[in-house]
């Protein structure tokens, strides 16, 4: 069977896994096809899976995570660019509804990732070209990818479907966030034996450091989720940290090196390889964020579409000294700040309403420009900080080639340091953490370090490091700060309430499986 004829397969069968899709009309395959008796069909399922990762970032999560806490802002634009019957107004002020578009979409990605993974197991059981070693271990990286997109689901979600076999065809039941907690646990757990091991030899794979990683993040984020523990989660968060330390992972030297083109950096514990030949799934976070004229500043063909940018007043957190700050004709950091050159012709480049485009921290609502009866309004062009914290090339057409580091070594420092500072512990080691991430990030000046950390410096270190990385929902909502947005001279309001702790479940997936149940506080499904 050709690979293209398996894909098609693959996604006829994956509404009776999950229920991810709505066409009806799709057949029912009684058995499995006969696919993973080469060696090569049984790397093009293991490749399959790990590109389930690609439809996580940037795309879909980057703004549920982000957009939703207070790193990010997809402002509306003069014209009305980017306000897509007013889904990015909704993200910052966390009105969003089952129609959300891009919360169905996210929805869509993560379940369609699962039934993909549990498709692509079972076809591996039946495989005869592996060793019965070899095939444990073939499973246990699918079985991993899968986990993770159950962790995903679990956080934004809480209340998910729990879906874990495709030779499941009944329509699922959603499972309580508890039981799907314990359900990760346990799995993750059962998985480290076979899975190859952590550190940078095995760069790109769900390895032991990646069960380990997404074990920690379960414990870290167990009290903020109201699920309860069997023993004392912060030190099993501590104990899943200390693991990954010992496992040959490289906290660089280099900030940079985290995010270069085609770069593998020894902090990588899993990790999205993008490439500039991706045709599907892209990595399109130049378009998303930069300026219709930018490319004529980084010497590329790329085209841009103008919409993300961060939020002003976490901008503003950051010390100017900082690395990843960026800031005006820095070609580093995280944000971009600042005039644009033409980099051929030295020419100030100008929006499309002859401005310069100098991209300001600050941003404000243009008068009169109120939409939907509220205050969200649209701003200039060229107003917002952008994101440069990982490099365009001059090569940049379509797709970039920069790794996305999903797990990331210096998250383990500051996931350990938290559990410390919350459990009680070692004060001493906490600071000792926080304090080489900024000695890295200021080149070694000590009069940037701290004597002690509490749990606001490590709040606002995870901000300064994983800025753009898809954490800053989930870090708001553990310490306490979900209902605060970073952009105050918008003047639009948060809704408040704890049900705005998980998203709505979608109303398209419910059109598909009506055994799902919508998350409290939310209307009900319209039939």
């Amino acid at each position: 069977m050709k690979l293209k004829n398996y894909i098609a397969i693959v996604a006829a069968g994956l509404l009776f896994s999950i229920s991810a899709c709505t066409d009806l009309s799709e057949p029912v395959y009684d058995s499995l096809p006969t696919f993973g008796n080469t060696l090569k069909e049984v790397n093009a399922l293991r490749g399959s899976t790990y590109n389930t990762l690609k439809t996580y970032w940037p795309a879909n999560f980057l703004y549920l995570q982000d957009c939703g806490g207070s790193m990010a802002v997809t402002p509306t634009r003069i014209g009305g660019d980017w306000y897509d019957g007013g889904q990015f107004r909704e993200f910052y002020m966390h009105t969003w509804t089952s129609q959300t578009a891009t919360i169905k979409n996210a929805w869509n990605a993560a379940s369609t990732a699962i039934g993909t993974c549990n498709y692509n197991i079972q076809l591996l059981e039946n495989t005869t070209v592996l060793s019965e070693s070899e095939k444990a271990t073939y499973i246990a990286t699918i079985q991993g990818i899968r986990d993770f997109w159950i962790y995903v689901m679990l956080d934004n979600w809480g209340n998910i479907p729990l879906v874990t076999s495709y030779a499941d065809r009944e329509l699922p039941l959603i499972k309580p966030r508890q039981e799907v907690f314990n359900f990760l646990v346990k799995d993750v757990t059962d998985l480290i034996p076979s899975l190859p091991d952590g550190g940078p030899a095995n760069y790109g794979q769900f390895t032991k450091g990646s069960a380990q990683f997404l074990l920690a993040k379960l414990y870290l984020n167990a009290e903020a989720w109201n699920v309860t523990v069997d023993g004392n989660a912060w030190q099993k968060c501590i104990d899943a940290c200390d693991a990954i330390m010992g496992m040959g992972y490289i906290f660089e030297p280099d900030w940079e090196t985290n995010f270069g083109i085609n770069d593998r950096s020894g902090e990588g514990i899993l990790t999205i390889t993008f490439s500039e030949t991706d045709t599907a799934d892209k990595n399109e976070l130049m378009r998303r964020t930069l300026h219709y004229q930018d490319n004529y500043s980084d010497g590329a063909g790329y085209s841009a579409w103008n919409g993300i940018c961060a939020q002003p007043d976490y901008v503003k957190l950051f010390d100017p000294a900082d690395m990843r700050y960026g800031g005006e004709m820095i070609k580093t950091g995280s944000f971009r700040i600042g005039k644009r050159y033409n980099i051929t012709t030295g020419a100030l480049l100008m929006t499309q309403h002859n401005a310069p485009l100098d991209y300001t921290v600050d941003m404000s609502m243009m008068p009169d420009s109120e939409l939907d009866k509220t205050p969200w309004g649209t701003v200039v062009q060229e107003a917002g900080a952008r994101c440069q914290k990982w490099p365009y090339s001059t090569s940049l057409t379509e797709a970039q080639g920069n790794h996305f580091h999903i797990f990331r070594y210096t998250d383990v420092y500051l996931m350990k340091a938290e559990a410390l500072v919350r459990g009680g512990g070692d004060n001493t080691e906490a600071t000792r953490l926080i304090n080489e991430i900024r000695l890295r990030a200021f080149n070694n000046d000590n009069n940037k370090t701290y004597q002690s950390v509490g749990l606001e410096e490590i709040r606002l270190e995870r901000k300064f490091e994983m800025a753009w990385e898809a954490y800053s929902r989930q870090d708001d909502i553990r310490f306490g700060t979900f209902e605060q947005g970073a952009w105050s001279a918008s003047n639009c309001p948060r809704s408040v309430g704890d049900y705005l702790k998980l998203y709505p479940i979608s109303q398209d997936a419910w059109q598909t499986n009506q055994n799902l149940v919508q998350n409290p506080g939310y209307a009900a499904f319209k039939k």
